[in-house]
């Protein structure tokens, strides 16, 4: 279990990143839109949605290099 202290420093995190002109605006809504939500929920979708995005990205990887590949 997290300390009172570390939680301030993940907050601190949280706003550095937040604050960051650089950081894509889709990292920064969903930071944002997780920090008033159960932490418990917010968990349970980042699992889902690691999995799906992760896929997606692996299969559109894949056919990208594939088409890459046959024009070699």
């Amino acid at each position: 279990m997290r300390s009172g202290s570390d939680l301030m420093a993940i907050n601190e995190q949280i706003s550095w990143t937040l604050s960051r002109p650089a950081m894509s605006p889709w990292l920064k809504n969903a930071l944002k839109s997780a920090l008033d939500r159960n932490p418990i929920d917010v968990l349970n979708d980042l699992e889902i949605l690691d999995y799906l995005l992760r896929a997606q990205s692996d299969a559109r990887i894949r056919s990208t290099l594939g088409k890459y590949a046959s024009k070699l």
